[in-house]
């Protein structure tokens, strides 16, 4: 798959949303090209941030994916669009974190860690 600086195809980040700062990993992934191609997959818009980083987005999120290890991702999310971001990463067999900011205070709101491996290997569940 390839990526360029321009956006893909998928819905713009909405701006108007009440949102929430939003920091995480994805463990299982090899690199941030993976969860790139998970999020193009799922329908999100994706390009290259740089030659390592990507950038997504969907109508309730707007990510920056990193290449560290694990791969993270920071940016900002609606509210009501966390329990999607979760599932997007459980359809494709992936287990991620979650934590949620105040975007005035950075007071930690929530945080959903991974299981341990297992049967249950996926986001929080």
């Amino acid at each position: 798959m390839t990526f360029s600086s321009g956006w893909s195809d998928g819905p713009a980040f909405d701006d108007r949303a009440v949102t929430v700062d939003i920091a995480g990993s994805v463990p299982t992934a090899a690199d941030a090209r993976q969860v790139a191609e998970v999020l193009l997959g799922q329908g999100w818009r994706v390009r290259r941030q740089s030659w390592t980083e990507f950038e997504a987005e969907h109508g309730y999120a707007r990510l920056s994916v990193l290449p560290l290890d694990p791969v993270v991702f920071t940016g900002e999310i609606a509210v009501t669009g966390v329990t999607e971001l979760i599932g997007t990463f459980d359809r494709s067999g992936h287990r991620c974190t979650v934590e949620l900011y105040d975007p005035d205070s950075g007071e930690l709101l929530a945080e959903r860690p991974s299981p341990g491996p297992g049967p249950t290997d996926r986001c929080g569940r």
